[in-house]
């Protein structure tokens, strides 16, 4: 019976094979490795490449993908934040023009026309991508029932933003002496669209 042939077969060097095998094929897992690393350290400065690429806007101004997501993080909170009230004034100033009652006054859920010109004459003129992070951090929790206040998920300068939107606001409804036209005055000075209507009364934007 022959004897069993050796199970290491020798290399030129003296090395097993086997040990040689273990070596190429974590010398190829490294380069593989480092290839992805490469690919993907490529596709990130290929991406902020692209992203500080300057953007020529209509106005005449210079801006980029990555100065507009700069602004944005600037805007935003991921969690809630404990700012106070906001709108206390605001409520006070469309009470007065849209005629409200003292129980409507002092209920929770206010007439349906105050969150409608919060929504479209205040929060809609943030960027959009703010409006978003806001409606995903703060969805419905029940029928038209909200867990937070959505300027609770935005950061400093967010606030001050929506400050100023408020005080615009506040200071159309002062110059008014109806919802309508408060409505159309405000579009006519921010660009905020607005369709006049022939029967305001019975739309019930007038008393």
């Amino acid at each position: 019976m022959k004897q069993k042939k050796e199970k290491a077969i020798k290399s030129d060097n003296g090395q097993e094979a086997g040990e040689l095998s273990i070596v190429d094929r974590q010398s190829a897992l490294d380069l593989f490795k480092d290839l992805a690393d490469n690919k993907a350290e490529q596709v990130y400065l290929a991406k902020l490449k692209r992203d500080k690429e300057i953007i020529q806007l209509i106005g005449g101004g210079k801006t980029s993908l990555y100065e507009e997501q700069r602004k944005k993080a600037k805007l935003i909170e991921s969690f809630p934040q404990a700012y106070g009230s906001k709108f206390s004034q605001f409520f006070e100033e469309l009470a007065s023009l849209a005629k409200w009652t003292d129980e409507q006054k002092k209920s929770f859920h206010k007439p349906q026309i105050a969150p409608k010109i919060i929504n479209n004459y205040i929060y809609s003129r943030f960027p959009h991508e703010v409006i978003s992070h806001m409606l995903e951090k703060n969805p419905y929790v029940k029928w038209c029932l909200r867990q937070h206040k959505h300027y609770l998920f935005l950061a400093e300068d967010g606030i001050l933003m929506l400050e100023k939107f408020i005080d615009d606001t506040v200071t159309v409804m002062k110059e008014c002496t109806t919802v309508y036209e408060f409505e159309k005055e405000y579009s006519r000075r921010f660009g905020k669209g607005f369709q006049p209507v022939l029967f305001e009364k019975y739309l019930g934007l007038i008393s």
